[in-house]
């Protein structure tokens, strides 16, 4: 329970930093593989801008946000140590998964569900699975009327479905979201 108790802060200071924009450009999230942040260093550091929760460095490595063909799951049980310790490069699939468990879900209320669910002892995540709707955020956000640069709130289920219904019947996306969120 601490687990998703320190997550759901996490992307609650993450959500109030974006949506109050700002002259302060950047913020990081930190990571600590131990019970007590201080005197240890964090394990894992995100610097991501107040403009759509955009990630730039993680171990103070820039990164490029674009993810791989194929994502990998998410499993919580490896989170996290199976990750490199700050300042060390992450490779694309632990990038991946970093991205989807602070800046995706951090948009996106029903990507943090599944990560929590993980986090309560649910399984893995299937990120491929997820893509659909990190890769349809902006056009999500204009159907439903969010600013996406610095939103107000996280994008729901009833807001992917309403984005889902302005595309044509049969077209790939709509199927895809819709099976996703039945």
């Amino acid at each position: 329970m601490d687990k998703i108790v320190g997550y759901r802060d996490t992307l609650q200071a993450m959500r109030a930093f974006v949506h109050a924009g700002g002259a302060l450009q950047h913020n990081h999230v930190n990571v600590y593989g131990h019970a007590l942040p201080s005197p240890n260093p964090p394990w894992i550091t995100l610097r991501f801008s107040n403009h759509n929760f955009e990630v730039s460095e993680i171990n103070g490595q820039p990164i490029d946000y674009n993810y791989p063909q194929q994502l990998p799951a998410f499993d919580c049980g490896t989170f996290p140590f199976a990750f490199p310790v700050n300042p060390a490069a992450v490779n694309l699939n632990q990038k991946t998964q970093l991205l989807f468990l602070f800046a995706e879900a951090a948009r996106s209320r029903v990507i943090q569900d599944r990560m929590e669910g993980s986090f309560a002892g649910y399984g893995d995540v299937d990120l491929q699975s997820l893509e659909v709707l990190a890769r349809h955020y902006a056009a999500t956000c204009e159907v439903v009327q969010i600013n996406w640069v610095h939103p107000n709130r996280p994008l729901t289920r009833g807001d992917y479905l309403a984005y889902a219904a302005t595309l044509p019947q049969g077209y790939p996306v709509r199927i895809a979201i819709e099976q996703l969120l039945a």
